[in-house]
């Protein structure tokens, strides 16, 4: 809520500024449709959902391995002696930090995927950015803003510049790299 009072502050001291200096130019993209509707995001997300799929199905069969060992160790509990009772826990507790520490380490808040996405998304989000501002460089807009960021409350079809940016993002791309 705090966010939003300064970046309504913020807007009504630049359309002040517009009124007392002259029109400032603005335009508004949508990233959201950007990043939706440009094939290199799109075979990136593709690439990450594999790869999930693939960390989530390893986790899910050491997952199986471990409730498996977790039932034999049940049911042979009470032929067991209480040394070898011990040992055979003390295992199953390692099998359970070694599937949680793979969980994390590959599906984490910092792990293996989090770091692909960021290798794989970053260069993009790079190139999307570059594009915008050379369209706002060359066509001299003082404010471009973003519509899926939520900062935009109303603007007119004529400023969204989202079309502009995915034409400039895929001059080149052949219809074979798409």
């Amino acid at each position: 809520m705090k966010n939003l009072s300064i970046i309504f502050i913020l807007l009504i001291l630049f359309l002040l500024n517009s009124v007392i200096y002259g029109q400032n130019k603005m335009g508004f993209i949508d990233s959201q449709r950007i990043l939706q509707s440009f094939q290199e995001f799109l075979d990136a997300r593709n690439k990450l959902e594999e790869i999930r799929s693939k960390y989530e199905t390893e986790y899910q069969t050491k997952y199986s391995e471990f409730e498996s060992m977790q039932k034999d160790v049940e049911s042979q509990s009470l032929l067991l002696s209480e040394e070898k009772r011990k040992e055979k826990a003390r295992i199953l507790q390692e099998k359970a930090m070694e599937l949680e520490k793979y969980r994390y380490d590959k599906l984490g808040p910092e792990g293996e995927l989090y770091k692909k996405n960021i290798e794989l998304t970053q260069p993009i989000i790079d190139k999307v950015n570059k594009v915008i501002q050379q369209i706002g460089k060359e066509e001299e807009y003082d404010f471009i803003f973003d519509a899926s960021s939520g900062a935009l409350v109303h603007a007119l079809p004529k400023y969204d510049l989202t079309e502009k940016v995915l034409e400039q993002l895929n001059k080149g791309v052949t219809t074979t790299d798409k």
